[in-house]
């Protein structure tokens, strides 16, 4: 299983639209202790749908995030792709947790909404956008 988590200084990026680089981890067998992770950076795409092509195209099963919208989410559902948002935190963890069925999905909140006036969300709920 492949999983690309929004990436900044080791942490779970803030924002899956202008994540600058995501780290990709390539479990063997669904085994943390079997897994790679190698560094890509997309601060040269623009638009939801060029990221969720971008995961696409490295073959990832599933995209943790700190906040993700709608329009993102169901740009990477349309390509087969899972989006995991509302979480913050040490990038390695919450990727091993997700393998380890651990990581609960938050089906609600989490920027659900478009997200389009608030700038990036922590989910926090204060910014008017359905986060």
């Amino acid at each position: 299983m492949r999983i690309a988590v929004s990436y900044q200084d080791g942490q779970i990026g803030e924002h899956f639209g202008h994540a600058a680089m995501f780290a990709i981890y390539d479990y063997e067998d669904a085994d943390v202790n079997r897994c790679t992770k190698v560094l890509v950076e997309t601060g040269d795409l623009h638009g939801h749908q060029a990221m969720a092509e971008r995961m696409k195209s490295e073959r990832v099963d599933a995209v943790i995030s700190g906040s993700m919208g709608g329009e993102a989410r169901a740009a990477l559902l349309s390509l087969g792709i899972v989006p995991v948002a509302g979480y913050s935190g040490n990038a390695d963890d919450a990727a091993d947790l997700l393998i380890l069925g651990q990581l609960p999905l938050i089906t609600d909140g989490a920027c659900g909404g478009d997200c389009g006036g608030c700038g990036g969300c922590s989910g926090c709920g204060d910014h008017g956008c359905g986060c």
